[in-house]
């Protein structure tokens, strides 16, 4: 019984053989069938549109399922089996393109109509297929910037994150993929488009303005500014970048000069001569550092002024303020006004301090005897932020040597809020 099965077994393959190739001889032969499909393929493949590819990607999988062993057809076997892969590829990269330029109309509409919801939504999927495209980096880093001079910090965290991912691509080399009327590569669309320096100017600048006086981290803002104020583009003239340096320093004077106001007053107190001259020496250093952060001050205000223009009413009001605060500060550190102009000349030349670095106290050659009182400057609007200074306190310091007014920072007299700073030039060009 087992031999009649197997010999049964192999002769129900046999047959299955000989119905297999009589179907394939009778598919090789059906010329009609096989006009038809080839026929979808050649008309349809060199079309531009994905309807007719997709006809022709269609037509050729099943000529190539029916007709592939076809020994007759061999050449256009070979044919279709080459145009089915390269047209499903072109189809791929017609609906990408597609996408993309749904993307980007979508991304240049919101910059122009300022629908910067839609701009970062449309940046963040162009960005997920090309993630160092300048053309959109650049914009998504800048929005949060000018988006704050009117109070809005919606956009903050997004705009750090991109200028930081702008900048590290223009660094790495990233090159620019557009070129003004004047021929100079530029990056970026609309009124966010910028040649290499002034692009990597602009991207510091807003790092440091968005952390300093969006989020009041003046720790992180600070190299920033610095930064800003060593490299070339159009925010190394920005006297902003300075004043905003030296209102920081201003602001720890006046916390120095509170201190010395209640030492001064406990020295007034102390019953011994051993707890006055204690006293005294605590003074003393609290004094020097009080120099060094005038300093400082004096610094930073001198090249805000220097750089400063008076071209409109509102930039001669701001320079103004500026040199008003220069005269107190000055006064204030050296006891007099005259030679302010000639110590900010000398001043400015040197190289700017960094603001990360430790202030160095200043200690007098000789006591300085003073009949009057000593001033902390009021700060001007910065940025469209005003740094208040804490109130006056003029207390006499006695000492064994001599008798020293200070008077701690005097309340800040706010002028006029300064206009933030603007777009510089609205441009034409688009992300493409």
């Amino acid at each position: 019984m087992k031999t009649i099965f197997r010999f049964l077994s192999v002769a129900v393959v046999l047959a299955g053989i000989g119905a297999t190739s009589a179907k394939a001889q009778d598919a090789c032969a059906n010329v009609d069938d096989q006009t038809v499909l080839y026929t979808k393929v050649t008309d349809n493949y060199a079309k531009k549109d994905v309807a007719s590819k997709k006809i022709a990607v269609e037509a050729g999988k099943q000529f190539l399922e029916k007709y592939g062993a076809c020994e007759t057809l061999k050449d256009q076997v070979t044919f279709v089996k080459a145009q089915v892969p390269i047209q499903e590829g072109l189809i791929s990269k017609i609906e990408t393109g597609a996408a993309f330029d749904a993307m980007f109309a979508r991304f240049d509409a919101g910059i122009k109509g300022e629908k910067y919801d839609d701009v970062y939504a449309a940046g963040k999927d162009i960005l997920s297929k090309q993630p160092d495209n300048l053309n959109v980096l650049i914009p998504l880093g800048m929005i949060g910037l000018y988006q704050s001079y009117a109070k809005n910090f919606k956009y903050n965290d997004d705009s750090l994150r991109y200028a930081q991912q702008a900048v590290a691509a223009i660094k790495s080399g990233k090159e620019f993929p557009k070129k003004n009327k004047a021929g100079v590569p530029v990056a970026g669309a609309f009124q966010f488009e910028c040649a290499k320096e002034d692009c990597l100017s602009d991207l510091t600048y807003a790092q440091g303005y968005i952390n300093y006086y969006a989020k009041n981290d003046k720790k992180t803002a600070l190299p920033f500014y610095y930064d800003v104020a060593q490299m070339p583009g159009r925010n190394k003239n920005e006297p902003r970048v300075y004043a905003t340096i030296g209102s920081g320093y201003y602001e720890t004077a006046g916390g120095l000069g509170r201190e010395i106001a209640d030492l001064i007053t406990k020295q007034k107190a102390a019953k011994t001569d051993e707890e006055k001259v204690a006293l005294d020496v605590q003074i003393k250093a609290k004094i020097a550092m009080f120099n060094g952060y005038l300093d400082r001050t004096l610094d930073a205000y001198g090249r805000a002024y220097t750089v400063a223009k008076s071209d409109t009413p509102a930039n001669k009001t701001y320079r103004d303020t500026l040199y008003k605060i220069l005269q107190e500060a000055y006064k204030s550190r050296f006891d007099k006004t005259e030679g302010l102009d000639a110590y900010v000349s000398s001043t400015v030349a040197k190289p700017l301090p960094n603001p990360m670095t430790e202030v160095t106290p200043v200690v007098e050659a000789e006591p300085v005897k003073t009949t009057g009182s000593v001033t902390m400057p009021a700060t001007p609007a910065v940025d469209a932020s005003a740094v208040t200074a804490p109130k006056a306190a003029t207390t006499a310091v006695k000492t064994a040597a001599t008798t020293t007014a200070v008077t701690p920072a005097a309340t800040a007299k706010t002028p006029a809020a300064t206009p933030a700073k603007k777009i510089v030039a609205v441009k034409k060009k688009g992300t493409r």
